[in-house]
């Protein structure tokens, strides 16, 4: 139908429109930075985080509404995240810094409420980080 110097013109006109989007591909490759390491278990480095920052408020807040948010339902009871949960309530409520003892109470109503099953394992983790926090 046509010429083959027509196809030839035609094919080398958009390999040269195409090289840019290749090159351009190839460096955002190369200039990709590391993939971030996936967090193996978020509960244990959110517990991590709290006891490395026990007296830094503001860290602590941070990790509170990080607990609230993504945590406040428990793992299944029995599994090792179970108590680590557990742990975390607790170092949330000995701390005077992050918590008075009535935000503590509050705290502990949502928890129960979110978790009505487990009510008598939170109360009892908060009633004994309570007695604690007045010892000191």
């Amino acid at each position: 139908m046509f010429n083959i110097y027509f196809y030839a013109l035609c094919w080398l006109a958009m390999l040269i429109f195409a090289l840019p989007i290749i090159f351009a591909g190839l460096l955002s490759v190369a200039l990709e930075s590391e993939p971030q390491k996936a967090v193996e278990n978020p509960l244990q480095e959110l517990a991590k985080n709290i006891s490395a920052n026990k007296e830094n408020k503001e860290q602590l807040k941070v990790n509170y509404d990080t607990f609230r948010k993504k945590f406040s339902k428990a793992p299944p009871v029995g599994s090792a995240d179970y108590q680590t949960w557990l742990n975390i309530i607790y170092d949330f409520s000995i701390n005077p810094l992050l918590m008075e003892a009535e935000e503590v109470a509050k705290f502990r109503d949502e928890l129960e409420d979110s978790n009505a099953s487990i009510k008598n394992d939170i109360r009892t983790k908060i009633g004994t980080a309570l007695q604690k926090r007045e010892k000191k």
